[in-house]
């Protein structure tokens, strides 16, 4: 080394200095783009499940609406249809085809469009689901008992954007529960019947018979044979009275399966109307009511006056109520009350629902409000 260039070594070491801070920061880069890049990793692969998780939630409820037994299909705010499951095809016998982009309103007859948009209003104002029993349409023009429920549809800022909707015939089912008030209907006959002839074989047919062996007691100590023999008569007839309050006893005790059982269904019906309505309403029958009244037709009669009955206490405000069911060449029930007379409400809705069942089977259906004040309705349908 010569004296001439001392600060050679010096300069070495600042250069090698900057060297190792160049190379300390490049790895200080290269281990924060390895932590980026891992936690990039990490976000990537929790959206990749969040984004299966979503599918396959999406897969499970297409399944279900797939392959549901009930009518589903959605719709606009506006009422359009948008989309449509096969059991909704099934129900009401129109194709996803023919559905789809037409109004959910021809599957409403007109007697319930009403209390339908109803819900639908209460649906979109509240943003709760509403379930309720309506009448509904088939493609054939058919109408049917169903239970429905709406459902709001909106965005993610919650801008509602229309209304799901699901369907199912409840047909079997009101039938189901209309034979089941009448076999409660039918114990409770049966209980009276079997209390009616206890009480006759025990209290009346004692005294009958105490009586004619009193009297043919007397018999023996009367001494003018047309006396006698008119009193023997009597005794005779006190006999068959007996021989025939035993036979009806016996028809009291065997109450056959289908006796009465479209009587008690309508009694039935009564008795638990008047819990509501705070009073009994009485009931006739004219005619031949059990033999006479087909199965179907008895299932549109007991809805027919379930409404009735209804409307009466929702809307009557009565203190009393007649019902009478005659079976001629017609089945004509009437239905009359004392109260405030007929309304909007149930003109819209109710009575709408019994005009629609009168005609389904070719018949009639008026509710007028006579001069005394108060409704009457008279619905009927021919038999034969």
């Amino acid at each position: 080394m010569t004296a001439g260039h001392p600060e050679e070594p010096a300069e070495a070491l600042a250069a090698l200095a900057r060297r190792e801070a160049e190379l300390a920061a490049c790895r200080q880069q290269v281990a924060d783009l390895d932590a980026e890049l891992e936690a990039t990793s990490r976000g990537l692969i929790a959206l990749h499940a969040e984004l299966e998780n979503a599918r396959q939630a999406e897969a499970r409820l297409a399944a279900i609406v797939q392959f549901s037994d009930d009518a589903m299909f959605s719709m606009t705010v506006h009422g359009e249809i948008q989309t449509w499951n096969p059991s909704a095809e099934r129900l009401f016998g129109y194709g996803a085809a023919e559905a789809v982009g037409r109004s959910a309103e021809m599957l409403v007859p007109e007697s319930s469009l009403h209390p339908f948009g109803e819900v639908l209003e209460r649906v979109r104002s509240t943003a709760q689901a509403r379930s309720y029993d309506t009448r509904l349409r088939r493609g054939d023009g058919r109408l049917f008992d169903a239970a429905v429920a709406v459902s709001p549809m909106g965005d993610p800022g919650g801008a509602p954007t229309g209304f799901s909707v699901v369907a199912r015939d409840i047909t079997d089912r009101l039938r189901l529960e209309t034979e089941l008030a009448a076999a409660r209907a039918q114990q409770e006959v049966m209980s009276d019947r079997e209390r009616i002839a206890r009480d006759l074989h025990d209290m009346v047919i004692q005294r009958i018979f105490g009586a004619g062996l009193a009297l043919q007691a007397t018999a023996g100590m009367i001494k003018n044979p047309q006396a006698e023999d008119r009193l023997r008569k009597v005794i005779g007839e006190l006999d068959v009275t007996i021989h025939e309050l035993r036979t009806a006893i016996f028809n009291l005790q065997r109450l056959p399966q289908q006796e009465t059982t479209l009587r008690a269904a309508i009694l039935q019906l009564t008795a638990e109307a008047a819990d509501r309505l705070g009073f009994s309403p009485s009931v006739a029958f004219d005619g031949p009511i059990d033999s006479a009244v087909p199965d179907e037709v008895a299932v549109q009669l007991l809805a027919v006056l379930r409404e009735a009955l209804s409307n009466i206490v929702r809307h009557a405000r009565a203190t009393s109520a007649e019902v009478l069911l005659s079976a001629g060449d017609d089945l004509v029930l009437r239905v009359t009350d004392n109260g405030r007379g007929l309304g909007e409400t149930t003109r819209s809705s109710g009575l709408g629902n019994m005009g629609e069942r009168a005609r389904a089977l070719d018949g009639s259906f008026e509710a007028v409000g006579p001069p005394g004040g108060g409704t009457r309705i008279e619905w009927r349908v021919p038999l034969g």
